[in-house]
């Protein structure tokens, strides 16, 4: 025993010619030393024949122990300089890491239970015993090698009988280490020379202190602090000597078949308490425990926690969570999780456990590389811009109000930027995540807003696409009747929201002769209520979708229910679902959908799947990259796009939004009443500045959100002043659009001119 031995420790008890087989199995399983509990003894007869087979056996073995010696002496000279791993040396678990687009910035590390490295002060002495008597009888007396039990390994390997055997706590530390695998003798004599090394520069409290932190338990546990949340749910300080030996035995073979180690009492309650029962005997053997209180002492723990219960009362996330990225690691998980094999298209990373239930362990504790789209600088403005900082449009406001923000990148659909709230934990405000990994795999909360007229640039693409010109003109007064549509005189359309206009101002003096042009810019509902009339409310549905919108909310026997958009096209979800007041954004979208619409007319029509996920890297080998599939809106050309970005201009430069060096802007604003007040609930302003992808800059396209935390109110800024489109959401979106830009060195660009496409020239307009 080392000098520096707590007095408090009892000498063990040495074991007489001990003998021992590698416990065979599951990947993971530790050779045991010498007269380790639960190592099998070779059978032998009392007989004369029998005792003269075990002498010569004894006779070659003892020769074999000096030629391991030798062996052993001539290794170490090979590798004496090989170096032993302290704790800041080793990586001791396999935790997966979310990480910025860069693939070197952490964003988030996530698993199912608590990686925490402990101190040998904070591991109880009757558990430290508990895994000196499972596994390494001796270790307070041997020098980091059993030579005897080593020459015993030569002997088994020698003679083929598949008994490899000899490996004390020491070696089983060295071959975490060092990585060694297989059961050669070279492979045996490295181990052995870093485990001898190992005992001769440290002390057995800091050898057995680093064994216990990075030994594998199973259920993704690295380290006897994670073994003891994942099996007993509680801190390794407060186990007991009893837990602390189920824990002993679950190293010999921590997986299993897949299911679990059949040390595991909820997986195999019989070999469980066998292997338990071992250990028992051992530590009396060895003087840990006293026979008289063994039974009391060393009681069967009456709990163990299942692997179901593990995953639900887990750490799920080593940081991250509790930030606004949080809910960037709720969306790039839900991609994870759905990537499927090309091959069989089964989930790549989906498990069953026992009773069958799924879930997501190799994911969560695999450690993989998951490398998002998310910019950080992107989304540090993103942060400060929509979050409620001094710096931002949001300080000081009502505190029923929030703000959501998100940017994509046109061309790749790449979300680089992205706010729905300040916590992982709380609702997502910008889209609709579905986390099977760190959650119930549903549908997220609080992400689908009525867009108002900022939905408008999907009705005025599909009447591009229908032929109508940005000149053609419409009747822009208000109230009007639309009986085709079911509003008479008892519920007339009105503009409303954003400009509740009865006569707006078009440049020809009568309401009643706006052009399209004038309509979006002033945001007037009559005009889009006729043109999606005109057009088809299926039509404007499915150049909606096209664009980038996967989902809005209906009313469905009485509730709002998600409609995925994908899954039928227009026709068939009018008027079962939505009808004509779908041309003025009636209907909730998210945050995260209207900003990759933009991104696909920022793009001149041509739309790619906004995505979170652009790399996942398994055991140092890319095993995922970033697919992007460019689609143009059908019948949507490039001049049509054209047109409608001329006609977008008009927007930021109405409510007089620009940037500090004065880039093309082109955005869509638009508000949504609260119940049937004339007060606005919902405020957006969406759009991009002009930007050119032949200087290898796609720009941004943003969108943002201002509404409600939580029951609808009436939307009022820190004055008092009501907020619409171009107000408060107007100036987060320029103030993040400015200063992205320009921290991303975004050069400076011009859109294309109008070419003034379409030869129907004539909406609903009376020419005065």
């Amino acid at each position: 025993m080392d000098d520096d031995q707590s007095s408090e420790r009892p000498a063990p008890k040495t074991p007489d010619t001990p003998e021992t087989a590698e416990v065979a199995g599951a990947p993971e399983a530790v050779e045991r030393a010498p007269g380790a509990a639960g190592t099998p003894e070779a059978a032998e007869t009392r007989t004369g024949k029998g005792r003269r087979r075990r002498w010569r056996k004894f006779l070659l073995r003892s020769a074999l122990v000096l030629a391991v010696i030798a062996g052993l002496g001539l290794a170490g000279g090979t590798y004496y300089y090989d170096s032993v791993a302290m704790p800041d040396d080793i990586s001791m678990d396999r935790v997966t890491t979310i990480y910025y687009a860069d693939g070197t910035t952490p964003m988030a590390r996530i698993g199912a239970v608590n990686r925490t490295l402990v101190t040998i002060g904070d591991i109880p002495v009757d558990v430290q015993h508990a895994f000196v008597a499972a596994q390494d009888p001796t270790f307070y007396t041997n020098g980091g090698v059993d030579y005897w039990e080593a020459a015993g390994a030569v002997w088994n390997h020698v003679a083929g009988d598949g008994r490899h055997g000899g490996s004390t706590i020491s070696q089983q530390y060295a071959r975490r280490w060092a990585e060694l695998e297989g059961t050669s003798f070279a492979r045996k004599a490295r181990e052995a020379v870093i485990a001898t090394k190992l005992n001769q520069q440290y002390s057995k409290d800091q050898i057995l202190e680093q064994y216990l932190n990075i030994m594998y338990f199973g259920r993704g546990a690295y380290g006897v602090q994670a073994a003891a949340q994942a099996y007993f749910g509680k801190s390794v300080k407060d186990l007991t000597a009893a837990e602390g030996a189920v824990l002993a035995g679950l190293v010999d073979n921590p997986e299993g078949d897949g299911k679990g180690s059949p040390f595991d009492p909820t997986v195999d309650a019989e070999r469980a308490h066998g292997r338990f029962d071992e250990i028992k005997r051992q530590m009396v053997e060895l003087g840990f425990v006293m026979p008289a209180d063994a039974d009391q002492k060393l009681a069967y723990p009456a709990k163990v926690l299942t692997a179901a219960q593990a995953r639900a009362d887990a750490t799920k996330v080593a940081g991250g969570m509790d930030a606004p990225e949080g809910l960037i690691v709720h969306h790039v998980l839900g991609e994870v999780a759905a990537l499927t094999d090309p091959k069989t298209g089964q989930p790549l990373y989906e498990d069953a456990a026992p009773d069958g239930r799924k879930h997501f362990d190799r994911l969560r504790n695999g450690g993989l590389k998951i490398v998002t789209t998310i910019d950080r600088t992107a989304q540090q403005i993103a942060v400060r811009e929509a979050g409620r900082n001094a710096e931002s449009n949001m300080d000081k406001q009502p505190t029923n109000l929030q703000a959501a923000l998100v940017a994509i990148e046109p061309g790749t659909g790449a979300v680089k930027a992205y706010y729905g709230g300040d916590t992982g934990s709380g609702g997502d405000f910008a889209g609709s995540y579905a986390d099977p990994v760190l959650d119930n795999g549903a549908n997220s909360c609080c992400g689908g807003h009525p867009a108002g007229a900022s939905f408008d640039v999907y009705t005025l693409a599909a009447g591009l696409s229908a032929g109508y010109s940005i000149d053609s003109y419409w009747n822009g007064e208000s109230p009007q009747e639309f009986p085709g549509s079911g509003r008479t005189s008892r519920n007339p359309v009105r503009n409303a929201g954003e400009n509740p206009a009865a006569a707006p101002a078009c440049r020809s003096g009568s309401p009643k002769w706006c052009t399209l042009d004038e309509a979006t810019v002033m945001a007037l509902n009559t005009p889009y209520f006729a043109l999606a009339e005109a057009v088809g409310p299926a039509k404007v549905i499915d150049t909606a979708h096209a664009a980038g919108i996967g989902s809005m909310w209906a009313s469905i026997d009485g509730r709002f229910e998600k409609v995925d958009l994908a899954k039928a096209p227009g026709k068939d979800l009018f008027p079962k679902y939505f009808n004509t007041e779908v041309g003025f954004g009636q209907y909730p979208v998210t945050v995260l959908d209207h900003a990759a619409g933009m991104a696909t007319f920022a793009n001149r029509g041509v739309a790619t799947k906004a995505h979170f996920l652009k790399e996942v890297w398994t055991d140092g080998k890319k095993t995922y990259g970033e697919v992007v599939k460019p689609v143009r809106i059908p019948g949507f050309t490039e001049a049509m796009a054209d047109d409608l970005n001329a006609v977008l201009q008009g927007v930021p430069k109405r409510y007089g939004l620009r940037t500090h060096d004065d880039r093309q802007l082109a955005g869509t604003a638009g508000a949504w009443q609260l119940a049937q007040t004339t007060d606005n609930a919902h405020a957006w302003m969406a759009g991009y500045a002009a930007s050119d992808p032949a200087k290898k800059s796609n720009g941004l396209a943003v969108a943002v959100w201002v509404g409600n935390k939580g029951e609808e109110r009436k939307l009022v800024d820190r004055d008092g002043r009501a907020i619409i489109g171009g107000t408060l959401p107007g100036a987060i979106w320029r103030d993040f659009l400015d200063g992205a830009l320009t921290a991303l060195n975004v050069p400076v660009a011009t859109f294309p001119p109008a070419t003034h496409t379409g030869d129907k020239v004539l909406g609903t307009g009376v020419k005065p």
